[in-house]
């Protein structure tokens, strides 16, 4: 099909760019090696979208999921820089309903949670706050290459 491209029938005449390309990342394992004891412990969020087509109410964003039970909360959101206040509601619902207190806090490094705001509302209301590793796709561990 290309006229002059060479036949290569040797593995060692693979360039290092080729085998870069082929790289792939190790599987997501099936299960944590660590999970939480007690509801609110730790609270994974992350915002999803924009999801098209819109809601009714124009909504185009969600966030929220329990690490413990894995129950997932819908918070629906007009816009990303909803997200604190959005947080700040749920903190006060969830706590309400289970008498627990949220502990933990996980999400990616988005600009929606890593204001200042954000970050000063969850010092004074006792709430830790973890940060994924950037660019990592999964929020439950950190996933390294093959050597």
């Amino acid at each position: 099909m290309v006229h002059g491209l060479p036949l290569i029938t040797h593995a060692e005449e693979l360039c290092d760019s080729y085998l870069a390309g082929k790289l792939r990342r190790l599987p997501f394992p099936k299960k944590t090696l660590y999970r939480v004891e007690d509801r609110l412990e730790l609270v994974h969020g992350d915002l999803c979208g924009p999801i098209t087509p819109t809601t009714h109410g124009g909504r185009r964003y969600f966030l929220l999921v329990d690490d413990c039970s894995r129950y997932m909360w819908l918070q629906l959101l007009t816009s990303k820089d909803e997200a604190s206040k959005a947080i700040k509601s749920f903190k006060a619902q969830v706590e309400t309903e289970t008498g627990e207190k949220l502990k933990v806090l996980r999400t990616d490094r988005g600009g929606e949670f890593t204001s200042v705001k954000s970050g000063r509302y969850c010092a004074e209301e006792g709430v830790e706050r973890h940060l994924t590793a950037p660019y990592s796709p999964k929020q439950n561990g950190v996933v390294e290459r093959p050597n």
